[in-house]
């Protein structure tokens, strides 16, 4: 996937498309033929993507957890040595904005527990 450094992180996680995004959500067993109403990805729209120390969380939707919200708990539980964690809104960032890593592996997480590497490989 190709971005500008004018887009927003939203915009790339609108880009990415999961198999899990398209599960049928919600039980139909007593009505197999019934086309269902929704999918995950419209049911589940929290995601979050984990880049220096940072958990930019997809917030755009009043429905959206901050999935990092555990991790970053569980991180100051006891002193497991990540430093200070931080939770931002990934809508309020572009990539200009951000310090990347070539080549260096980041996270997107996204329906709660589906996780992705993210490999940045060029900068123009």
């Amino acid at each position: 996937v190709l971005v500008l450094g004018s887009q927003t992180l939203t915009e790339l996680r609108d880009s990415i498309s999961c198999v899990s995004d398209f599960q049928i959500g919600g039980e139909f067993s007593s009505q197999p033929d019934q086309v269902p109403e929704h999918i995950t990805k419209d049911l589940y729209k929290s995601a979050f993507f984990y880049f220096e120390g940072i958990f930019y969380n997809d917030k755009r939707y009043p429905e959206c957890r901050d999935l990092s919200r555990t991790i970053i708990e569980w991180s100051e539980s006891h002193d497991r040595g990540y430093g200070n964690l931080q939770s931002v809104k990934m809508e309020d960032y572009t990539f200009n904005d951000l310090s990347l890593k070539i080549g260096f592996p980041y996270l997107f997480c996204h329906q709660g527990n589906c996780e992705h590497i993210i490999i940045i490989t060029d900068v123009r």
